[in-house]
């Protein structure tokens, strides 16, 4: 069994509301790529990416938002689909390149396959139960690698796009519920500033995000022997959330059903590394 993503950090410690509020601050940004419908005409899968960004760093990723809104030349904020479009290669290319310049950023994805997710799992016929589980996972990941950022363990500031027919009111409900019953492994909550907030794609960061997801999106909706379909999404990839000996599952990378649905492309190795 592959090792998974524990914290030695511990939820008892009365000090950790006062340790949380002076720890330098992470900015993180969230983002969905796909659908939570199980329909025909539905999308093989779901997913959320988030970035974490340093504050320290935060002013360089809304440097480059405004520059990519420049280079296509639109005052709306910026979407993959509306604006990165696959007649437009040189708009993703110049996309991957300016974000896989940015320093010090991390990101993290949780990929659902939704046609390995058991029959009778109450995610396949609710689809904000579908939402709620996988914002539960990647959330769980951002309070983990705040506490075990680089440098130091860091506040997370958390911002989710809002997505439309959601009651995120209800995904907060949850949330709290998950966080004050514990979850299968210690999750250090006290790093994450709360509570999290959904907000429009009129901030910056969410607008990144979207493009991370959106070269996911990219990368698995390709064939499985095509490299081509995920040579951006690699471009980026010494970005995403790594293990100490460079495992990317687990860590970076969360799969609810079968792995096999991202590991078993052709790109996998390239973008993993030691971790196959």
């Amino acid at each position: 069994m592959r090792e998974r993503d524990r914290s030695p950090v511990s939820l008892a410690d009365p000090r950790a509301t006062a340790r949380k509020d002076s720890l330098p601050r992470l900015y993180v940004y969230i983002d969905e790529t796909g659908d939570r419908g199980f329909a025909d005409r539905s999308s093989a899968f779901f997913a959320m990416t988030a970035l974490l960004v340093p504050e320290e760093s935060d002013w360089l990723m809304r440097y480059a938002t405004g520059g990519l809104r420049a280079l296509i030349q639109t005052d709306k904020p910026l979407h993959w689909v509306e604006h990165f479009r696959r007649k437009h290669p040189e708009r993703r290319i110049r996309a991957a390149e300016v974000l896989a310049r940015l320093p010090d950023v991390s990101v993290l994805h949780v990929v659902a396959d939704k046609a390995t997710i058991h029959q009778d799992a109450g995610i396949r016929t609710n689809k904000d139960r579908f939402y709620n589980y996988l914002t539960k996972l990647v959330m769980e990941r951002v309070a983990l690698s705040a506490a075990t950022w680089p440098g130091g363990p860091r506040s997370a500031i958390v911002r989710l796009g809002a997505v439309k027919q959601m009651d995120h009111k209800e995904t907060l409900r949850y949330l709290e519920l998950v966080r004050d019953r514990g979850s299968r492994f210690v999750v250090p909550w006290d790093h994450i500033k709360w509570p999290p907030k959904w907000l429009g794609t009129d901030w910056d960061g969410i607008q990144i995000a979207d493009l991370y997801a959106g070269m996911l999106h990219t990368a698995l909706s390709g064939d499985v022997t095509d490299p081509s379909c995920a040579a951006l999404f690699v471009r980026c990839g010494h970005q995403i959330r790594r293990g100490p000996r460079g495992q990317l599952l687990g860590y970076g990378i969360e799969i609810v059903g079968d792995e096999s649905f991202v590991t078993k492309r052709c790109w996998w190795r390239d973008l993993a590394g030691a971790d196959v």
